[in-house]
């Protein structure tokens, strides 16, 4: 039991550490685009239209991800409804299915041999 949870936790901590990595990565990335923007409508505009351009962009784009953050999910219908209700199942996720259930038989039959 506990070696469930070790193994969650150190899941977690490696999936925590990937993600604080990357989003470093994507800052820096946002960080050297917006100089280079700077720079390429410098060459077109004065600084203070550069200024409107840019802040104009980020304050758009993060009034839609506001917006899209702020909306509400649809609301899940009950177990007995999906059941009832579920659409044939697509065939690339059967296939997956039967592809991954073939390769842990595979599996433990390799073990059960040696």
């Amino acid at each position: 039991m506990f070696d469930h949870l070790k193994y969650a936790a150190k899941d977690t901590a490696r999936r925590a550490a990937i993600g604080a990595l990357g989003s470093v990565l994507v800052a820096v990335g946002v960080v050297m685009l917006t100089v280079s923007a700077w720079f390429a409508l410098l060459l077109v505009t004065t600084p203070a239209i550069a200024a409107l351009i840019l802040g104009g962009g980020y304050t758009g784009v993060g009034l839609v991800i506001l917006g899209l953050s702020g909306s509400r999910s649809q609301r899940r219908p009950h177990a007995a409804q999906t059941a009832a209700s579920a659409p044939p199942a697509d065939p690339m996720d059967r296939l997956t299915s039967a592809f991954l259930q073939g390769m842990e038989t595979g599996a433990q039959m390799g073990a059960r041999k040696h």
